[in-house]
C-alpha cells in the first residue's frame, strides 16, 4: 500500500517510468507512505476514445491511487492535488487536448499483502 495505477493514451510522448518515479516521490514526500510500500504501475492505452470524434487529437492521462482505510477525506484530497499537480508539470500535451484526472480511494476490506524475501546467500569462506 498504496497502489498507484496510471493509465494514459498512446498518443502522447511519455516517458512512463520517469514518471512513476516523479509519482512514487510525491506520495513519499507526503509523509504518509514508507518508501518500499509504495508501489506503481503504468498502462498505455492503444484503444481509447475522447468524446464521439475518433478523429480529433485527444488524450488523457488517468492516476488512480488506493490506500488503506482511515484516512479522512482532506488526506485523500491532498494527495489527490499533490498528484495532479506532478501530472500537469510532468506530461507533455503536444498537439492534443489533454485532460489529466486524479481519484483517490480505499482499498477494500479484503485487501492482504504479504512479503517474500529472497533467500539469504551462504556466507563466503
Amino acid at each position: 500500500m498504496p497502489h498507484l495505477t496510471l493509465q494514459y493514451t498512446d498518443n502522447l510522448a511519455l516517458d512512463a517510468r520517469a514518471l512513476l518515479s516523479r509519482l512514487n516521490q510525491v506520495l513519499l514526500d507526503s509523509g504518509h507512505f514508507d518508501e518500499e510500500a509504495i508501489k506503481s504501475r503504468a498502462v498505455a492505452l492503444s484503444d481509447f476514445l475522447v468524446g464521439t470524434d475518433a478523429h480529433a487529437a485527444r488524450a488523457f492521462v488517468h492516476a488512480r491511487l488506493r490506500i488503506l482505510p482511515g484516512r479522512d477525506e482532506a488526506v485523500r484530497t491532498q494527495l489527490s492535488e499533490a498528484l495532479l499537480h506532478a501530472l500537469r508539470e510532468h506530461v507533455p500535451a503536444g498537439p492534443h487536448a489533454l485532460q489529466i484526472c486524479t481519484e483517490v480511494g480505499e482499498l477494500p476490506a479484503s485487501y492482504r499483502k504479504t512479503t517474500v524475501l529472497p533467500p539469504s546467500s551462504p556466507a563466503s569462506s
